[in-house]
């Protein structure tokens, strides 16, 4: 990400100390920097632009989830979210709802959750967490949504995170799971199978095509999470996902790199040795990260949530955006966290840092 890197070492020299709460001084250039982070609150961002609109999609943890639009990225850092989904009591679905993921496939808009039957206490309730989907009734996310139903394979085991994308003619669904009859306990891995459409799978089993397997992802809690298929303009395909204890700045991106041949053999994918986006800058545990956010002039956004402390605890996340760009070898080049980065959305460019 050599443009930014060039920005950020200018403003070095350029910029003093501020006080508290202030922003870094910034070049006359800059103005119309309004893209402020963090964008919002939370965790597990999920984006998708259509109708000159960026939706994004969050949980309250519990049974809901809720919708916010906005022309730019900046925008959705006021706008008013909208709870369009809440799950039913006495449910397989009731409970535990976690990262909605937004896709408009075909035409139609999809929101694909895990969620859990309510057990009564959270580790019993966790051991039974699916995947499911509701789908939007018009072309309008911000209208009514109906129920799509449960989302799985023969083996109906414990998933999360599950993300729908469409590569070599077919549609694929990838999830975080865990070995037979293990339920929420680690280690998490990382599954796919093929799709007859959006909302069934159809291979006889889930692939098994990732497992942690690396120090930097099991010093805290062998878990891989949130995979996303980036697929570059060139074609290639990496799969991003998240690795180890959430809850700490042990969290980072890994990437698998698909060589080609069969989507589903663990042989045709190269694990990258180490993260592809770590803690730095005053950012910790960096994950979740969206699907590729399109903006403009070719700029295409990383938006993930962090840690804004050290302390180990989910309650401080919150959702920033930052410019990335692609290797030669069509891999994704996120460089390192930004965190609270000030950008001209326009043209992808760096102002100065805010403080928290």
């Amino acid at each position: 990400m050599s443009r930014l890197t060039r920005t950020l070492g200018a403003l070095t020299l350029a910029c003093t100390v501020p006080l508290a709460g202030a922003y870094v001084a910034t070049p006359a250039w800059a103005a119309g920097c309004s893209l402020n982070n963090p964008i919002a609150t939370g965790a597990d961002p999920s984006l998708w632009y259509a109708n000159g609109k960026y939706y994004l999609v969050q949980s309250d943890g519990a049974a809901s989830i809720n919708l916010r639009a906005a022309s730019t990225l900046a925008g959705l850092a006021t706008a008013k979210p909208k709870t369009i989904w809440t799950s039913p009591v006495g449910t397989d679905h009731s409970v535990q709802t976690w990262a909605p993921e937004i896709e408009k496939i075909g035409g139609r808009w999809y929101i694909y959750f895990a969620a859990a039957t309510d057990k009564g206490n959270f580790s019993d309730s966790n051991d039974t967490h699916r995947m499911f989907a509701i789908t939007a009734d018009t072309d309008d996310p911000m209208g009514a949504w109906s129920w799509g139903g449960k989302v799985a394979d023969s083996t109906d085991q414990w998933a999360i995170d599950g993300t729908v994308f469409s590569y070599n003619n077919s549609l694929w669904m990838l999830w975080s799971g865990t070995p037979d009859g293990n339920g929420g306990r680690a280690p998490q891995q990382i599954f796919i199978a093929h799709m007859s459409d959006p909302l069934h799978i159809d291979q006889d089993y889930r692939r098994l095509i990732a497992n942690p397997d690396q120090l930097w992802e099991t010093s805290v809690q062998a878990i891989e999470e949130g995979p996303e298929a980036w697929i570059s303009p060139t074609g290639q395909l990496t799969i991003v996902y998240n690795a180890n204890g959430s809850w700490t700045g042990s969290y980072s991106l890994g990437a698998l790199v698909y060589n080609g041949g069969d989507m589903t053999t663990y042989k045709s994918y190269t694990k990258k040795s180490l993260p592809v986006f770590a803690s730095a800058n005053g950012v910790y545990g960096p994950g979740g990260e969206s699907l590729p956010v399109p903006g403009e002039n070719g700029t295409t956004w990383n938006v993930y949530h962090a840690k804004t402390t050290s302390k180990d605890g989910w309650d401080d996340r919150k959702i920033f955006a930052q410019p990335m760009t692609w290797n030669a070898d069509g891999t994704p080049n996120f460089g390192a966290p930004q965190g609270a980065q000030r950008y001209n959305e326009s043209t992808g460019k760096a102002c100065g840092h805010r403080l928290y």
